[in-house]
């Protein structure tokens, strides 16, 4: 027994050793837990407070819509200031119901009935684009485009893709769908410098655009898939003859059609129009 007591000795004293490192070990590793933590949590709330601000400024922005015009674009900023931009507003009543109905038509034959975003069309845009093997069209809608127009850049970025949505929601909330189409019709471009609907009709036909008649209305329209380089009245070219019909047709579609939008019938302008 008394040679026993030496080696508890050294046991105790090793497991008092093990005991502390031990210790000493779990204390560490549990500051370092606590401060990972207040990190983490200070990090997580200055992400919450960028993004409340974002959003807010988002907010501001498209509550600002409900009553003002903006004087220019994103997109007609883009141009530089040495761009002699024609751009003249003019509310929705004093819109051709013609234009109205034309620009449904050929834009966005569901915008009424989505939320801002139309999934059949993306579908569709995909599978032409996927049969084409480039990108030929978007699907994207009245409100994804004004988004686009208004606020946005031509960059590529998910930061983008976040305030196009973000813009699209929050306009479909605050805004409405008349006034989204009035807003639209006052900042899409018909030509290089050319933009809003009675600008265009100025330009192209010397009237006001509430007295559009439905050719000129669909002429019109058919020009916006590219401004730049098409003209209203242009009788030769393919592209705008297939938009002209495509157009007619979800403007007066037959009683037992289903038809709402033909992507599938649309062909991009080919260097001989």
């Amino acid at each position: 027994m008394i040679a026993l007591k030496p080696i508890f000795s050294k046991i105790f004293r090793v497991l008092k050793v093990v005991y502390k490192a031990s210790n000493h070990i779990f204390r560490i590793v549990l500051l370092t837990f606590i401060l990972y933590s207040i990190a983490f949590s200070l990090v997580c709330t200055y992400a919450v407070y960028k993004a409340y601000n974002y959003g807010m400024d988002i907010l501001n922005e498209v509550e600002e819509l409900k009553t003002k015009q903006p004087e220019q674009s994103a997109f007609m900023k883009s141009l530089g200031s040495k761009a002699e931009i024609k751009h003249t507003f003019v509310p929705l009543d004093s819109i051709s119901p013609f234009m109205q109905k034309a620009v449904i038509a050929g834009e966005d034959a569901g915008f009424y009935f989505h939320p801002g975003f139309d999934v059949r069309a993306i579908a569709e845009a995909l599978e032409v684009n996927q049969k084409k093997n480039k990108v030929m069209f978007g699907g994207s809608t009245i409100t994804q485009q004004l988004a686009k127009n208004l606020f946005l850049s031509n960059e590529r970025s998910w930061e983008r893709k976040f305030k196009e949505l973000a813009y699209t929601i929050l306009m479909e909330k605050y805004l409405g769908k008349d006034r989204i189409l009035e807003l639209y019709l006052n900042y899409a471009q018909w030509g290089v410098n050319i933009f809003g609907c009675e600008e265009a009709s100025q330009y192209f036909y010397k009237k006001s655009c509430s007295k559009l008649s439905i050719d000129q209305a669909i002429n019109l329209v058919a020009m916006l898939a590219s401004p730049g380089k098409h003209h209203p009245e242009m009788k030769e070219s393919r592209f705008m003859q297939e938009r002209r019909n495509m157009i007619y047709r979800n403007m007066f579609p037959k009683k037992d059609s289903l038809l709402v939008d033909s992507l599938r019938s649309l062909t991009m302008p080919s260097n001989a129009d």
